[in-house]
């Protein structure tokens, strides 16, 4: 098997083929898996809102009118979000939002001020709660406080209210996430809406709506709304995925040598499902089963060892010298959780993900994760689960098609990178893990069909 190129890839990256059962045993099933998604809220309702830039010292500094949910990378907000459970609860949660650009002292100073707000916020309240919030990393009462839709800008309100930007559209949490891009063609996904703006005066703003050939009705509906929002009276030109005009590549600096990421051709056209749009990511773990002990005394006092049997051999008591020499035999544990909100930071190099990207479920294997204990029940056990999710996903969730199910063998492609809410490069996908590995963090890696992963290392 290892002569096939999957085996050869395998081979090449974790050192060795693994091995593992071929048997799902993870602690819940694929269905209840599909059917949940961590960190959407039930249904609350919103008594009021309200939404202020927060300095360092404390200062509140009110947003424009109608401009409240957009928010700047290098500024703090702190909202105020009074609401109604479903069992008609009343609650107040008091949000300190911070900016990607915002350093972690300034963070930590804000705090005090911020549990101030909260404190004045909560009272007559059952219980107030503070929470702070990592740009895209939002909580879905937050989006909820704000309307359901979140502008997030780069630089501050000052230097950027003026200046042309292009936004990408994104289910989050259940809600609709408009992030500002690079405003360049290789930025634009045929699954998303995308809006460019270029400010005339500053009354008045030219507005680009690019609607990708994957994009359905409802993100199409919602990005309109946008439009006319951020253009008021002033109106917006469509523009539909292959029929660029030439103004709307100026505003975008095409150069001719850039393209769209495409979405497959069975995809085109029919994300219409919003709801089950978004991108998830899980993390598959394993640890050794328990072994059972006896607990009846009597039994216990005849299956004792006598003093005088033969010594255990010593090579049955040598401790392995590396996690990574567990026999796949050995019995264990394996669970799956989801990461919401996820960003690429949350991809630990020791780790084991499962990427679902609509049309596609990525199976991820950290550059160290053939270090860690049971890595070859972690990796098989995530291969198994990816290949029934992706079975189960077309029919539960009435996808157009079967989503390909593959293992990236380093790098993510771009076509994948773009549905990340603030893709950096500079992070890389690995981080300093995958330097560790000897592995560039943004070089694509090669893809390998899960089928033929199971075929070789667990003979399906």
């Amino acid at each position: 098997m290892i002569d096939l190129p999957a085996g050869r890839d395998l081979s090449d990256f974790f050192g060795e083929v693994p091995k593992s059962h071929n048997q799902l045993q993870l602690n819940t099933d694929t269905q209840t898996v599909l059917r949940s998604r961590s960190g959407e809220s039930d249904k609350i309702k919103t008594l009021r809102s309200s939404i202020q830039e927060i300095k360092s010292d404390g200062t509140l500094i009110p947003l424009p009118a109608q401009q409240e949910h957009i928010l700047y990378e290098n500024s703090m907000y702190i909202c105020t979000h009074i609401f109604y459970t479903a069992n008609m609860t009343r609650m107040a949660e008091v949000y300190l939002w911070c900016g990607d650009r915002i350093s972690e002292s300034t963070i930590h100073e804000t705090q005090v001020h911020a549990k101030r707000v909260a404190r004045e916020a909560g009272a007559g309240q059952k219980s107030t709660q503070l929470y702070i919030i990592d740009q895209a990393r939002e909580p879905a009462n937050f989006f909820q406080a704000l309307g359901g839709i979140v502008i997030t800008r780069r630089g501050s309100r000052a230097e950027s209210s003026t200046a042309p930007y292009m936004l990408c559209g994104r289910p989050h949490m259940g809600h609709i996430a408009f992030d500002e891009v690079d405003r360049s063609k290789s930025s634009l996904c045929s699954e998303y809406p995308y809006i460019v703006a270029r400010p005339i005066t500053l009354q008045e703003t030219k507005i680009w709506l690019w609607k990708g050939s994957g994009c359905g009705a409802t993100a199409i509906g919602s990005t309109r709304l946008i439009s006319m929002d951020l253009n008021p009276g002033g109106g917006f030109t469509e523009i539909d995925e292959g029929k660029e005009t030439a103004e709307f590549l100026s505003a975008i600096h095409d150069s001719g040598t850039e393209s769209v990421c495409q979405s497959p051709a069975l995809w085109k056209g029919k994300s219409g499902n919003w709801e089950h749009s978004s991108v998830r990511l899980f993390k598959i773990e394993t640890q050794e089963k328990p072994k059972q002990t006896a607990t009846s005394l009597f039994t216990s006092y005849f299956s004792r060892r006598p003093s005088w049997s033969a010594p255990k051999s010593p090579s049955t008591d040598r401790p392995n010298s590396s996690g990574s020499n567990k026999s796949p035999t050995t019995e264990f544990e394996a669970s799956i959780s989801e990461i919401a909100p996820f960003t690429q930071d949350d991809l630990e190099p020791e780790g084991c993900y499962i990427l679902d990207a609509n049309s596609e479920i990525l199976v991820l294997p950290g550059p160290l994760l053939s270090k860690q204990a049971f890595w070859q029940h972690a990796f098989v056990q995530a291969c198994l689960f990816s290949h029934d999710y992706a079975i189960l996903s077309a029919s539960l969730e009435d996808r157009p098609a079967i989503p390909k199910a593959r293992v990236v063998l380093g790098g993510l492609p771009r076509e994948v990178k773009v549905k990340f809410r603030r893709w950096e490069e500079r992070r890389g996908l690995w981080s300093s893990g995958g330097l560790m590995a000897g592995r560039v963090g943004g070089e694509q890696g090669g893809m390998v069909e899960v089928r033929d992963v199971l075929g070789i290392c667990c003979g399906l």
